[in-house]
């Protein structure tokens, strides 16, 4: 009998396991980074937007399932992140920006989607083929929303703190 309870304790302690592990492994991985640690071609790329002084941070991470070293950059009191992969190919940049100085179709959609909440966080994204995009912050009733439109306001996502929540309780419950 003490067997047989030494064996399920073991089997529970295995599967308690395996659902940290699965829960971190979907996280976004960041690992700070030296300019020394980072690849000639990469420092070629980013020679071209700016150089090592104006480098506040790097970082090493996984940018829509692919890696990238971003680099935290200010030039003359501009704050924008720039994204390179390790063959030194232009990803994008994300630049933190004022409500106010986002095109009217896009201030427009995010306060009707705000509905009397706060707008915060916001940024311009530039992919790699110059698509622009605007992402915020939206907070209400207690709860976060990051929101991503089009320069037009065209809602492209939507990721509550709850879809998030329910979307590790579902990989959870399927693991």
């Amino acid at each position: 009998m003490k067997r047989k309870i030494t064996i399920i304790s073991f089997a529970t302690a295995a599967i308690v396991a395996g659902f940290v592990a699965s829960t971190f492994a979907g996280e976004e991985k960041e690992e700070k980074v030296s300019m020394d640690q980072v690849p000639a071609a990469v420092k070629k790329t980013l020679a071209k937007y700016a150089s090592d002084l104006e480098v506040k941070n790097v970082e090493k991470s996984d940018q829509d399932g692919k890696q990238v070293y971003e680099f935290d950059i200010e030039q003359a009191g501009r704050k924008f992140e720039i994204a390179i992969s390790p063959k030194g190919k232009y990803r994008g940049m994300e630049e933190d920006v004022a409500f106010t100085s986002m095109p009217d179709s896009v201030q427009k959609s995010l306060t009707d989607l705000a509905d009397g909440g706060k707008v915060a966080g916001c940024e311009k994204a530039t992919s790699a083929k110059k698509v622009v995009t605007y992402e915020a912050e939206i907070e209400k009733d207690g709860k976060k929303t990051e929101v991503t439109v089009d320069a037009d306001g065209k809602i492209l996502t939507k990721d509550s703190e709850s879809d998030e929540k329910s979307e590790k309780s579902e990989k959870k419950e399927k693991d």
